[in-house]
C-alpha cells in the first residue's frame, strides 16, 4: 500500500504582489505606487515615529522610504513578502536618521503598549484614565532607555502585531536572536517600570 505523500503547507499569499507587479511596469508604475503609500503610509510612518521619536523627523523618514521604493521597486522579488521589505526599508532608514542624530530620542509609544495594571477596575473613569496617562508616559520612559535595535523588536512585535519569523526577516538576524531581544527588553523595561507598577507590569504584553 502506497503512503500518501504528507501536504506541505503553502505560505499565504502576499495580498499585495499584484499591486506591486503593475508598480514595476513602467506604464502603471505612478498610480500602483500610489496605491501602495497609501496602504503603508500609516505602517511606516508609525515606525518611524517610535524610533526617531517627532513627527516632523517620521514625515522625513516616510518621504524618503517611499523615494526609495520608487526607485528600487524593480528590484523585489516574489521570493520575499512585499510588506517585510517595506519595514526593512524603514527600519534601515530610520536608524540611518538616529545615526546622524548621533542621540537617542525617547520614542512616542501609544499607552496600548501595555494594556494598564490589573488594579484599575475599581477606580472611577477619570483615575482610571489618569493612571493610563501615567502608565504610558512611564513606558515612553522606558522604552527611550533601550537601544534602537531593542526598541525596533517591541515595535515590529506589539505595535505591528509581527511574528517572530517576519521581525527575524526584517532586522536580519536568526529567529532565536529575535526572541533574545525580546526578553532582553522585557527585562530592561521590568527593571524600570516594577518599582512603580509592581513585578506583573509586562503581564499584559503576549509571549
Amino acid at each position: 500500500m502506497e503512503e500518501t505523500p504528507a501536504l506541505t503547507k503553502l505560505p499565504p499569499p502576499d495580498p499585495d504582489l499584484d499591486i506591486v507587479r503593475l508598480a514595476q511596469q513602467r506604464s502603471t508604475r505612478r498610480v500602483a505606487m500610489g496605491v501602495l503609500y497609501e496602504r503603508f503610509r500609516e505602517r511606516v510612518f508609525n515606525v518611524a515615529l517610535r524610533v526617531v521619536g517627532n513627527q516632523e523627523e517620521a514625515s522625513d523618514v516616510l518621504q524618503e522610504v517611499f523615494l526609495l521604493l520608487f526607485r528600487k521597486i524593480h528590484r523585489f522579488r516574489a521570493t520575499a513578502v512585499f510588506a517585510s521589505w517595506v519595514y526593512r526599508i524603514t527600519v534601515n532608514v530610520s536608524l540611518d536618521h538616529l545615526r546622524r542624530r548621533r542621540r537617542t530620542p525617547t520614542p512616542t509609544m501609544a499607552a496600548k503598549v501595555l494594556d494598564g495594571p490589573q488594579d484599575t477596575e475599581e477606580l472611577s473613569r477619570p483615575e482610571r484614565g489618569a493612571v493610563q496617562k501615567d502608565l504610558a508616559a512611564h513606558v515612553q520612559e522606558a522604552l527611550g532607555a533601550l537601544s534602537p535595535r531593542l526598541r525596533l523588536v517591541v515595535v515590529l512585535r506589539y505595535l505591528e502585531g509581527l511574528a517572530y519569523g517576519d521581525i527575524a526577516d526584517i532586522l536580519q538576524f536568526s529567529l532565536g536572536s529575535g526572541k533574545s531581544l525580546l526578553n532582553r527588553a522585557h527585562a530592561a523595561m521590568r527593571r524600570e517600570l516594577e518599582g512603580r507598577y509592581g513585578p506583573d507590569v509586562l503581564g499584559a504584553l503576549p509571549a
